[in-house]
C-alpha cells in the first residue's frame, strides 16, 4: 500500500487531501467501496490513534463526514471499525451542512438498520436518547426522518431504542451511590 512507504506527516497530509470537487477525502471513498473494513482498518493502523478523529472528522463540501457516508450507504464493516475509535461518540454528533443531518439521521433515512444497530449498541443510552433527540433542519429527529422516508423498519426500531434507553436512564437516575434504587 502507498501509505506505507510515505512518512508518517506525509501519511495523515495525504489522508486530509480533498480529492475531488465535492471535496472528498481517501476515507470518504473507503466508505464508499470498502465491504470488509480491512482497508479503513490497515489506513486507521498507519496513521497515529490522535490522528483518528482528526481524519474521521474532515468534511466534504456538503459537511458530511466519512461516517455520514458509512451510515447512508450502510456499510456495516467499515462502520463496526469507526466504531472502535477513542472519540466515535463526538464524530456521531457532527450535522451536515445542507440539512442538519447526523449519521444516525442519515441511516435513518436509508432504512439502515444495521447502521442503526451499530451506533446504538456502541454508545452509552445517555448520549443514545440525546442523538435520537438531535434535530436536523427543519427540526426533525431521525425518528421522524426515517417515518417520512416510510421507512417503518427503521422507524420501529429507533423508537425501541429510545424506550430502552430512557429506561435506562430513569433507572439509573433513581438509584442512589451504592446502587440502591431510592
Amino acid at each position: 500500500m502507498l501509505l506505507q512507504c510515505l512518512s508518517s506527516k506525509d501519511r495523515v497530509r495525504l489522508l486530509h487531501t480533498k480529492l475531488n470537487s465535492w471535496d472528498w477525502t481517501l476515507l470518504h471513498l473507503i466508505t464508499e467501496f470498502d465491504k470488509t473494513g480491512e482497508t479503513m482498518k490497515t489506513v486507521l493502523e498507519l496513521v497515529s490513534e490522535d490522528q483518528h478523529y482528526h481524519l474521521l472528522s474532515v468534511q466534504t463540501v456538503t459537511k458530511q463526514t466519512p461516517l455520514h457516508r458509512v451510515c447512508r450507504s450502510n456499510n456495516c464493516a467499515v462502520l463496526e471499525v469507526t466504531s472502535e475509535q477513542t472519540r466515535y461518540k463526538l464524530l456521531l454528533q457532527i450535522s451536515d451542512s445542507l440539512r442538519g443531518l447526523t449519521p444516525l439521521h442519515l441511516a435513518a433515512m436509508h432504512n439502515a438498520t444495521q447502521a442503526i444497530r451499530i451506533i446504538a449498541d456502541s454508545v452509552s443510552s445517555h448520549h443514545l436518547i440525546h442523538l435520537l433527540t438531535k434535530t436536523n433542519r427543519p427540526e426533525l429527529t431521525p425518528v421522524q426522518k426515517a417515518a417520512n422516508h416510510g421507512n417503518q423498519e427503521a422507524k420501529k426500531l429507533l423508537q425501541d431504542y429510545y424506550t430502552t434507553a430512557y429506561l435506562i436512564v430513569k433507572a439509573l437516575q433513581q438509584t442512589d451511590h451504592t446502587g440502591n434504587i431510592l
